[in-house]
C-alpha cells in the first residue's frame, strides 16, 4: 500500500468511509484502503473526475453498480456500497487480502490438477452468478482473480461497459486486456455476450496449466492466432481439454454456459486442509493482528456498536507483472494493459507451509486494476510524489529523501500514433521545471529517430535514427543543432565512452549482431565480439574498463555480460546468472550497480525493473507490476531511476527513488514517450 497523496481524498460517504493508502491505480480510476465507521477494511474505488463530464457515463455506471450489487456466490467479491452520482463517483467493496491468481502462478509455474479443478470450478461458478445478474465481466484475467485460503474470488467485474463511448474507448481501443480477448471482442461489429468470459476463462485455465494457447508473441500476432487458428493446448491435463477447448471456440455460440462447464468438471479435492500446493500457499497472507479501532477522526466518525477487536490490513496484497516486453529495438506489435501500484510478493518461508483455518470474515476485493485499456493515461494526481514523511522517531530521525533530479531528461517522443510497427518518433528533452517536452531533433517523413544517449559533458548526444536508406548513429549538440551522422549501425542503443571519443554500438556481422566501437570524430569502427550469440544493450561503465552488454545465452534467455574495449580477442565475461532474462543494463554512476529490465516476455515475472550488483550478485526488485516495465536510467547523481511503463503503442515516463519511494509520473499530455536517458 503507498500513502495518500497530494489531492487524494480522505474519507467519501460523508464520513462513512475513511481513506488510509492508496491500493492501485488504472484507467477509470484510483483504488484506495479504507475502513468503515466499525473499522471494517473496504476497497473503494474512485472514479477519474474527468469521466463524470462524459455523455452518459453516470448513467451508465449507475446502471452497472446496480447491476454489480445483485451478483452473489461464494466466489465473487460482492459490491456493499456505491455513489455513482459523487463527485467524483465511488463504489466500495469488501476486502480481503490474498494474492492474485497472477502472483500465484509468477511463483509456482502451473498448477497441479487438483488445484486447476478447483480453480476452474470456482471460477465457473463465480461466472454463473455474474451472468445470472445480467452482467458481462469483460475482464477476467488473472490479476482480476484473488486466490483466497477457501477458493478463488472474482474481482473487478460489471464496470467496464461504463467506460463505453467516453474518449478512452472512442478512438477505436477495446475494453479488455491483450490475451484475453474474445474473436468478437477483437474484430467488433456484433454485440457482447457473455460468452466472451467464457473464452477468457479458457485462456485463464489454459495459463494455469502453464500453456499458452495463442502463444506469447507480440500482441498483433496473437490476436491473428486468436481469431483464425485452433488454440494450443498441450499444457492441459487430459481431463480438462475438451471442457477449456470449448470455451476457446471460435463462435460464442459453441461456448458452454458457466453451468454447463461446471457440469462437465470433475473436480478433484487435494488431501489435507489446502486447495493449493504448498508454493502458493506460503503466500496467502498471514493472519492479520487483532487491533482495536482507531479512535474517530471525528464527531461524524463516533460510533456506539464498533465490535472490541477487529483486524486491520496494513499493506496490499501482492502482485506481480503481466506479460509484457518492449525490446526497443525489435518489437513489432501491441502489448498489454495498465499499471497497479508496485506491490511485493511475499518472500517463501523456509520450512513448512502455512496452515489456516477457513476464511470466515470478509469476502475479498481489491480492484487493483481498473477495466482493462489498450492504453495507460495517468490523471492529473500521478504526478505528484507519493511518498510522505513518516512521523519521526523521538531518538532518531530518517534521512531526507533524495530531490528530484534538476538535469533535463532526453526522451523519444511519438508525434503520431504507430509505435513500434510504424515510427513517427523525435528526440525531445523534458525539463523538470517544465510541463510539456522541447523537440530537439525532428527528421522528417520517413525518418524515425529513437533511444538518445547525452555525451558525458552534456553537450550534445547521441541517437539513432532509421530512414528508407538504413540505420545509423548521430549526434546533435543539446540544442539539437549540428545533427550528423556518424557511422551505420543495426540498430539499438548506443552508449558513450567516458572520454566522449566513442560510442558503442551494434552491427551485422556474418549473420550476427555483434559489438563495435566507432571514433565520434571520423566513424572509424572496430569489433568487440566475434561469437555465435547475439549481442543488444551496450552500456559503457563509469570507469571505461568495461561494456556491458546482454548476450543471449540460449533461445529463450539473455544474461548481463562484460567486454573488455581493450582486448577484442577476449570472450565476454558473464556477470548474471539469474533465473530470469536480463535486459537493457545501465551502470549507476558509481559503478556499483545496474538496474536493468527483469524477465522474458510470457515467463514468470517478466516486464520488471530490478537492481543486481555489478558482480552479478544481490538482484533485487525495484519496480514490479502488472504493467510494461523497461528502458531504465539513472540519474546523474544515482538516487532516482526512471524507466517506461505503459503499452508498446502508449509508453508512458515514469521516475522512482533507488530506495523505491516517490514513484511518480514524468509524461504528461496525450504524446507517447519512452526511451529515457539522464545520462
Amino acid at each position: 500500500m503507498k500513502p495518500l497523496e497530494t489531492g487524494d481524498p480522505t474519507s467519501l460517504g460523508e464520513g462513512r468511509y475513511r481513506l488510509v493508502g492508496r491500493l492501485g491505480q488504472g484507467g477509470m480510476g484510483v483504488v484506495y484502503l479504507g475502513r468503515s465507521r466499525s473499522g471494517r477494511a473496504v476497497a473503494i474505488k474512485v472514479v477519474r473526475p474527468e469521466l463524470s463530464t462524459e455523455p452518459g457515463f453516470k448513467r451508465r455506471f449507475a446502471d452497472e453498480v446496480a447491476a454489480a450489487r445483485r451478483v452473489g456466490g461464494f466466489h465473487t467479491a460482492p459490491v456493499v456500497d456505491a455513489d455513482p452520482d459523487g463527485e467524483p463517483a465511488w463504489l466500495v467493496t469488501a476486502f480481503v487480502p490474498g494474492p492474485t491468481l497472477q502472483a500465484v502462478l509468477a511463483r509456482v509455474g502451473s498448477l497441479p490438477l487438483d488445484t486447476l479443478t478447483v480453480l476452474a470450478a470456482g471460477l465457473a461458478e463465480a461466472l454463473d452468478a455474474i451472468h445470472r445478474a445480467g452482467v458481462i465481466h469483460r475482464d477476467l484475467k488473472p490479476a482480476n482473480i484473488i486466490v483466497a485460503e477457501d477458493g478463488p474470488r472474482v474481482i473487478d467485474f460489471g464496470i467496464a461497459r461504463a467506460l463505453d463511448g467516453t474518449s478512452l474507448t472512442q478512438t477505436g481501443m477495446q475494453v479488455g486486456t491483450p490475451g484475453f480477448l474474445a474473436p468478437e471482442q477483437l474484430t467488433g461489429g456484433r454485440a457482447l455476450t457473455p460468452a466472451v468470459d467464457m473464452f477468457a476463462l479458457g485462456v485463464v485455465l489454459t495459463q494455469a496449466a502453464g500453456g499458452a494457447p495463442f502463444g506469447d508473441g507480440p500482441s498483433a500476432a496473437r490476436h491473428y492466432k486468436v481469431v483464425h487458428e485452433e488454440p494450443d493446448l498441450t499444457a492441459v491435463p487430459s481431463e480438462l481439454r475438451e471442457a477449456i477447448g470449448a470455451c476457446l471456440s471460435k463462435d460464442p455460440a459453441a461456448r458452454p454456459t458457466p453451468a454447463a462447464f461446471l457440469g462437465a468438471l470433475t473436480v478433484r479435492h487435494a488431501d489435507g486442509d489446502s486447495w493449493l500446493p504448498e508454493a502458493a500457499t506460503q503466500l496467502l497472507p498471514a493472519p492479520e493482528p487483532m487491533v482495536r479501532p482507531t479512535a474517530p477522526d471525528s464527531p461524524s466518525e463516533t460510533r456506539q456498536d464498533a465490535p472490541e477487536d477487529v483486524p486491520l490490513p496494513d499493506a496490499a496484497p501482492p502482485v506481480v507483472a503481466e506479460p509484457r516486453t518492449d525490446r526497443s529495438r525489435t518489437v513489432t506489435g501491441p502489448a498489454a494493459q495498465l499499471s497497479p501500484a508496485p506491490a511485493q510478493v511475499p518472500p517463501v518461508i523456509a520450512g513448512k507451509p502455512r496452515r489456516r483455518r477457513a476464511v470466515v470474515a470478509a469476502v475479498l476485493v481489491t480492484s487493483l486494476a481498473a477495466a482493462g485499456l489498450f492504453v495507460w493515461q495517468p490523471w492529473s494526481h500521478s504526478t505528484k510524489d507519493s511518498s510522505k514523511p513518516r512521523a519521526s522517531s523521538p531518538t532518531a530521525s530518517a534521512p531526507a529523501p533524495a530531490p528530484f533530479p534538476a538535469d533535463p531528461l532526453l526522451i523519444r517522443k511519438d508525434t503520431a500514433p504507430g509505435w513500434p510497427g510504424t515510427c513517427h518518433s523525435v528526440i525531445a528533452r523534458r525539463d523538470a521545471s517544465a510541463e510539456k517536452p522541447v523537440e530537439l531533433i525532428a527528421g522528417g517523413a520517413g525518418t524515425c529517430d529513437i533511444l538518445p544517449q547525452w555525451s558525458p559533458d552534456r553537450r550534445s548526444f547521441a541517437f539513432t535514427r532509421s530512414t528508407p536508406e538504413g540505420t545509423a548513429v548521430w549526434t546533435a549538440n543539446a540544442d539539437g543543432s549540428n545533427a550528423r551522422r556518424i557511422a551505420s549501425i543495426a540498430g539499438g542503443r548506443v552508449s558513450w565512452s567516458p572520454d566522449g571519443s566513442q560510442l558503442a554500438v551494434l552491427r551485422m556481422k556474418d549473420g550476427v549482431q555483434q559489438l563495435f566501437v566507432v571514433g565520434v570524430a571520423d566513424g572509424a569502427a572496430r569489433q568487440l565480439t566475434s561469437g555465435g550469440s547475439q549481442v543488444e544493450d551496450p552500456a559503457w561503465s563509469p570507469d571505461g574498463k568495461s561494456i556491458a552488454v546482454c548476450l543471449q545465452t540460449d533461445p529463450e534467455n539473455w544474461q548481463i555480460h562484460v567486454v573488455d574495449p581493450t582486448a577484442p580477442n577476449r570472450a565476454p565475461k558473464q556477470v548474471t546468472r539469474l533465473p530470469h532474462a536480463a535486459h537493457d543494463p545501465v551502470w549507476s554512476p558509481d559503478g556499483a550497480t545496474f538496474a536493468y529490465t527483469a524477465g522474458t516476455y510470457g515467463k514468470g515475472t517478466q516486464g520488471d525493473i530490478h537492481l543486481v550488483d555489478s558482480d552479478g550478485g544481490n538482484d533485487r526488485e525495484l519496480i514490479a507490476t502488472s504493467a510494461h516495465e523497461m528502458d531504465p536510467t539513472w540519474s546523474v547523481d544515482g538516487t532516482w531511476v526512471a524507466f517506461v511503463r505503459g503499452p508498446y503503442e502508449q509508453p508512458v515516463i515514469w521516475a522512482v527513488r533507488a530506495d523505491k519511494t516517490g514513484e511518480r509520473t514524468l509524461t504528461t499530455g496525450a504524446s507517447a514517450e519512452g526511451h529515457p536517458a539522464w545520462r
